[in-house]
């Protein structure tokens, strides 16, 4: 137990430091910028108008976003910890507990476009310092000296599969001292049983114990009793990991557990609340960017013959085809010519198709695929409900044809302008099975937080041009 409680707080302190560190570099630079030695005067005069000095006191911010990260469970042993929409949500929580004083006494309309401003650029600062954070620990400790010593429990069949899941693989998590089959080692047989388990368990100096299968109720209460005893944490492998695109939820009716077993896949309140989120983000979006609409639409024109739109048929939601809109930025007859360019694919699998210096693209097509331009009108596929601004990446039929069955998990919630694949590596994942593992993650653990947040991860993947072909 005492080993639990150091992990526990050695894992803390470092990421409230990096947070601490993070909060405390953006306020020194939010100063610079004020002072007018960083940026200059023009920007130092928008900066004050948004965020005037006083609206966030650094006595109040810096206990107030750590309270949030608090709030929102980002200091655990699960991802959460690293999970960009609850960093996001987190961080504004946090901002608006000294903000709102500020706002309800000194109210000025350019105070809620600061807000969002600041609140944004707080939880990108968050995502990247958590990032790093993982990313020295890996590097520094890449055998896992703080991993839990662990015991794994259960049938050899069970057990091979196990020690493919990604926690228990992951050495920086999980160090296995031994591997117990319950038969051979006699967990059905009482009270003798109970001493060697314990005595096993102090062999190996363990302090966790998994098991990877099912267990009889006599050889499970015999293995919770020892646990108990002994001061381990007690882990069992869901069989929605073995089964693949269901998700197992601990439900309670009439004072008794039950387990529920569901596809992945949003419903009520979270369909309303994603759809409101698209209609507002994507018509404000338009309309703002309408002068850029324009211009583009009068550089494809002029560039090269054909029309400014490409309409393409792609698969969306329960199945069901719908026409994408892009602005064109291939040949009149690049759909004619698709057959005889599938071999140069980067992409092994058919199910994926992306080909490096596509002859069929244009010029100006070069650029605006490069930089996601061409993208831009599917704002308006968003606005009326074809897609949404985050979800999978909508599919060709012929790719779909190609499918095997639980590969229709990405189905259950509309295509995305943007998404897990596209923010987490775009053409360089050529692997079809993480691009739905990725998927199938981002329906199962929705929030409206983790929409903001890999909206904001897409404009850095963006303007970088990371992936992009």
């Amino acid at each position: 137990m005492r080993v639990h409680l150091v992990r526990s707080a050695v894992r803390v302190a470092v990421l409230m430091a990096g947070d601490a560190a993070a909060l405390l570099l953006l306020r020194l630079l939010l100063r610079d910028v004020r002072d007018e030695s960083l940026l200059g005067p023009a920007v130092a005069s928008v900066v004050n108008s948004l965020v005037p000095q006083g609206a966030l006191p650094l006595v109040q911010l810096l206990p107030a976003v750590l309270l949030g990260l608090i709030a929102l469970d980002t200091y655990g042993a699960s991802d959460r910890r690293r999970d960009a929409g609850r960093l996001v949500a987190g961080g504004t929580l946090g901002l608006g507990l000294p903000f709102w004083g500020h706002l309800w006494n000194h109210f000025s309309p350019l105070l809620l476009p600061g807000f969002v401003l600041v609140a944004g650029v707080v939880g990108m600062t968050l995502i990247i310092e958590r990032y790093l954070i993982d990313h020295a620990v890996h590097k520094l400790w890449p055998i896992g000296t703080g991993a839990a010593r662990a015991l794994l429990i259960g049938p050899p069949e069970h057990t091979t599969r196990a020690l493919e899941h990604p926690s228990l693989s992951d050495a920086r998590s999980f160090a296995f001292g031994g591997i117990l089959d319950p038969h051979e080692f006699g967990l059905q047989s009482g009270h003798s049983g109970f001493s060697r388990l314990c005595q096993t368990i102090k062999l190996y100096r363990a302090d966790t114990i998994v098991l990877s299968g099912p267990l009889d109720d006599q050889a499970l209460a015999l293995v919770i009793d020892a646990a108990g005893a002994a001061g381990c944490q007690l882990y069992a492998i869901p069989r929605s990991f073995a089964l693949g695109g269901v998700e197992s939820r601990m439900v309670w009716s009439r004072g008794a557990p039950l387990v529920a077993l569901n596809r992945p896949g949003l419903r009520g309140r979270q369909l309303l609340v994603k759809r409101s989120l698209d209609i507002i983000a994507a018509g404000l979006g338009m309309i703002l960017l309408s002068p850029l609409f324009a211009l583009i639409s009068v550089a494809v024109y002029v560039s090269s013959p054909g029309p400014i739109f490409f309409r393409q048929t792609r698969v969306g939601l329960g199945g069901r085809p719908f026409k994408i809109l892009k602005f064109r930025s291939m040949v009149p007859d690049a759909e004619s010519r698709l057959d005889d360019l599938t071999p140069d694919s980067l992409y092994s699998d058919r199910r994926l198709f992306k080909v490096k210096n596509d002859p069929r693209v244009t010029r100006l097509g070069s650029f605006l695929r490069r930089s996601s331009l061409d993208e831009l009108p599917q704002l308006w596929n968003a606005f009326i409900g074809n897609m949404s601004l985050v979800g999978p990446r909508p599919p060709l039929p012929s790719e779909v044809d190609l499918y095997e069955e639980h590969h229709y998990t990405r189905f259950d919630v509309k295509p995305g302008i943007t998404g897990p694949w596209q923010v987490n590596g775009r053409n360089t994942i050529t692997d079809f099975e993480k691009v739905i593992r990725l998927e199938t993650d981002y329906i199962r653990e929705w929030t409206i937080w983790k929409d903001l947040g890999l909206l904001l991860r897409t404009i850095p993947v963006v303007l970088n041009m990371r992936g992009a072909h």
